[in-house]
């Protein structure tokens, strides 16, 4: 019995150390669980890495805010409702394109990393790779003049996939 407890010490720890963190934007860190593959072009850039069950991505749109600078002072006359109106605008609208372009509705909630505000999504769509319907995680922030997704797509519907997901997406933090 001690020599199974050992292993299965032993295996987490590995498992703990396969980790590998990155800055995806200023003081905005997520754990993957390879080295992601990591490409930009003008407008976006994304970072790509796989397991045997889930593909795990975050996908970067700059300027996702049109006039960002004129928004930043007319900030600054808001209220903090006001603020968090516009900013909700703004992430349900994401959600409602994301959603739209799947033909799917979803289960949406309300979070918050740091003090970025954002959407947690969960839906079932076509893998493009596969052509088979999975289910799809996001974590969706609004972040400066970004929109920044977190996405976990299953590959597997397994115990398995559900724990890489929760601790991919549940491993986004900030640094102050």
């Amino acid at each position: 019995m001690k020599y199974l407890i050992s292993i299965i010490f032993l295996f987490g720890i590995f498992q703990t150390n396969a980790q590998i963190k990155k800055e995806i934007d200023n003081g905005l860190y997520v754990n993957f669980p390879s080295e992601p593959e990591y490409k930009t072009t003008n407008s976006a850039s994304t970072y790509v890495t796989k397991s045997e069950n889930c593909i795990f991505m975050v996908l970067i749109q700059r300027n996702a805010i049109p006039n960002y600078a004129e928004y930043v002072k007319a900030k600054q006359k808001w209220s903090a409702s006001e603020i968090a109106k516009v900013e909700n605008s703004f992430l349900d609208n994401a959600v409602k394109g994301k959603l739209d372009y799947t033909g799917n509705s979803g289960k949406v909630n309300s979070i918050k990393v740091g003090k970025f505000s954002g959407r947690e999504i969960s839906y079932s769509a076509i893998n493009p790779a596969s052509g088979e319907r999975g289910m799809r995680h996001t974590k969706l922030f609004l972040v400066r003049d970004k929109a920044i997704s977190f996405e976990v797509w299953y590959l597997n519907d397994t115990e398995t996939a559900e724990q890489e997901r929760d601790y991919f997406l549940n491993s986004i933090r900030t640094q102050q």
